[in-house]
């Protein structure tokens, strides 16, 4: 049984996407703002990947522990002049790049007491002449103490 830190959580999904990612992203951190809003205003470096933490549940298991899940998103940023198109296919495209996302996550524990990480879905969330956003729904969970 484990202890539930969130902080714990996002460090090692950073730590495994940046393993992964390497140089093909100029911006890897965690997000939890109005992504669709900061795209112009934040001074995000593109392509970016962007970590959010969405929900957690539980079920209570002993007096004192619970199963929890827990689901994050991993949103992939492509900011591409020449279009949609090369956005998505092109080098360091959205598809590239949730590749490389299934590869650090799937399946994968991060180091950590959790359930290994399970791909939810992939889905595209914007596409247009200036950005392709896709994003990775996954959900993993431990046996928490409290």
């Amino acid at each position: 049984m484990a202890s539930y830190n969130p902080k714990t959580l996002e460090d090692a999904v950073l730590g495994a996407l940046q393993t992964e990612l390497g140089s093909l992203v100029k911006t890897l951190e965690t997000h939890q703002g109005n992504w669709r809003a900061d795209l112009k205003q934040r001074a995000w470096r593109f392509p970016a990947v962007l970590l959010r933490l969405q929900q957690s549940r539980g079920a209570q298991v002993t007096l004192r522990s619970c199963d929890l899940t827990l689901d994050f998103t991993v949103l992939v940023v492509v900011r591409d002049l020449r279009g949609e198109d090369q956005g998505r296919r092109g080098e360091a495209g959205a598809y590239q790049l949730l590749e490389g996302v299934r590869k650090a996550l799937w399946l994968q524990d991060l180091g950590l007491e959790l359930l290994p990480c399970q791909l939810l879905r992939e889905e595209p969330v914007l596409n247009n002449q200036e950005f392709s956003v896709y994003a990775a729904d996954y959900r993993t969970g431990l046996v928490a103490d409290f």
